[in-house]
């Protein structure tokens, strides 16, 4: 049965929503600062118990899946940016492709049966969709090559890359929310508002690894689901 194409359904819609969340909340605390999370819950049940809560709710989870959708470029030059800094590798298997494409390409091997799995890989990677100069260029060539092919591995890595997304939206929207705190205990001249920075802090930094995870799953899935689809698809020609 032919896959939908481009359609994630409400698990994308969720993400955005919940990954524009710590965003809405910053700015509502920018311009109503509050000194402890007990003034929060009492605005959140003021404004539940009012007539317009209904429409007040859908509009915030407009606004944030709004922007929750328009942070996306911001959050990903975030994630690189802790990536470099933290030393972490957030494709399957990083470099490897290229550097083995190169080795490859200077010894040229005569019996691809005996490779490695990863050189068999490079093999068919360079005979199907070419290997790009950069490993983050890969991704979409291999969507490309799996979706006319119908291969349910695009479903799989286009929900993990929806996780991707509102992880390190929340990563990052939780370290605005640390700021926005320790910018409000100033103008209060509170302590409380400082508390909360070291937990969402930590959290920032949970999202962000998960992040990472999210990303490198999505990578895995779509270069397993391209060797698969491609070595099935020669098996079919060698029967004919």
């Amino acid at each position: 049965m032919e896959q939908l194409k481009n359609s994630l359904g409400p698990y994308e819609l969720f993400a955005a929503i919940i990954g524009g969340s710590p965003f809405i909340l910053a700015v509502f605390l920018i311009y109503n600062p509050l000194e402890s999370l007990m003034d929060l819950a009492n605005v959140v049940q003021t404004l539940g118990s009012g007539g317009g809560a209904l429409a007040i709710a859908l509009t915030i989870l407009f606004l944030s899946y709004i922007i929750g959708g328009t942070v996306q470029g911001l959050t990903w030059r975030y994630f690189l940016l802790l990536c470099r800094l933290f030393n972490k590798e957030y494709l399957y298997l990083g470099n490897q492709l290229i550097e083995r494409d190169r080795a490859l390409k200077q010894q040229e091997p005569q019996d691809a049966s005996s490779l490695e799995f990863e050189d068999r890989l490079v093999l068919l990677l360079r005979q199907e969709i070419g290997i790009p100069k950069k490993s983050d260029w890969m991704n979409s060539r291999l969507r490309s090559y799996l979706r006319e092919r119908n291969s349910p591995s695009v479903a799989a890595s286009d929900t993990l890359i929806a996780s991707h997304i509102m992880y390190r939206n929340l990563s990052l929207g939780c370290l605005i929310i640390c700021l926005v705190s320790f910018v409000n205990a100033i103008r209060l001249g509170a302590l409380e508002p400082l508390m909360i920075i070291p937990i969402l802090g930590y959290a920032a930094y949970l999202m962000f690894w998960q992040s990472v995870s999210f990303k490198k799953w999505q990578n895995r899935d779509l270069i397993l689901g391209f060797y698969f689809a491609s070595t099935k698809e020669t098996e079919a020609e060698g029967t004919r």
